[in-house]
């Protein structure tokens, strides 16, 4: 395993830095690359566990982006790739896993969601971000989606997170979610007006239209005043 770890840390520190190079350097093949893919996820688990290199993480990214579409090996793979969270603490990994994540959702909800309330109240950010996140990634790359209250249950929790990168979650979930339940999604945003994270806000209504955005900026601009009022 340490010589598979060495071999890929030797390809990407010579694939250069872009995001083309990288995958071009990815689809060149490794060693291993014939093994069925139980031993491949073997391999590629214990180089994600174990390099200090994040070209090398991307690399195990890529080959479960790789395997995507098969669902019978990417849920078998799940019990080992939900591990795989404990390791992020950068936007670009936790994206990239997100992408593989909201995939095992759509396949297994059921299978998933357990795992995914746990990280919801995680002292870890990481953890709440993904919770949320992983839920659609992009909804534009599903084909079926969960209920409006499976999803909105789990972000209820977080909307005044102010952790910048879970609060970053919030509104790019909300965004994702109202594309598929408008009307829910923004009597949700309503409703919750004054309690919503700055960047929750913004993000979530950012395809609204003007009038609309201008209204729930004035009542949480109106409790803004009441609490500096109170505190004084």
């Amino acid at each position: 395993m340490q010589n598979y770890l060495q071999e890929i840390e030797t390809i990407t520190s010579k694939a250069g830095e872009t995001v083309p190079l990288q995958r071009k350097a990815f689809e060149g093949g490794f060693s291993f690359k014939q093994l069925p893919f139980d031993k491949q996820l073997a391999i590629w688990s214990y180089i994600w566990t174990n390099t200090k290199v994040y070209r090398a993480e991307m690399f195990c990214l890529y080959f479960l982006e790789k395997h995507i579409k098969n669902k019978d090996e990417m849920l078998a793979a799940w019990p080992t790739i939900k591990l795989w969270q404990d390791k992020i603490n950068r936007w670009e990994t936790s994206d990239g896993i997100s992408k593989i994540y909201a995939q095992l959702v759509e396949y297994d909800a059921a299978l998933i969601l357990p795992t995914y309330k746990k990280w919801n109240t995680s002292t870890n950010p990481w953890h709440r971000r993904q919770s949320i996140v992983g839920l659609l990634y992009y909804s534009a790359h599903r084909k079926h989606y969960l209920p409006f209250q499976v999803l909105i249950d789990l972000v209820a929790l977080l909307i005044s997170d102010h952790a910048y990168y879970v609060e970053k979650g919030v509104g790019w979930t909300l965004r994702e979610i109202g594309n598929i339940y408008p009307k829910e999604q923004e009597g949700f945003l309503f409703e919750n007006a004054t309690k919503i994270c700055a960047y929750g806000y913004s993000a979530g209504t950012e395809k609204w239209d003007k009038k609309k955005r201008e209204k729930l900026k004035q009542i949480r601009k109106a409790a803004r005043g009441l609490n500096r009022k109170n505190s004084i």
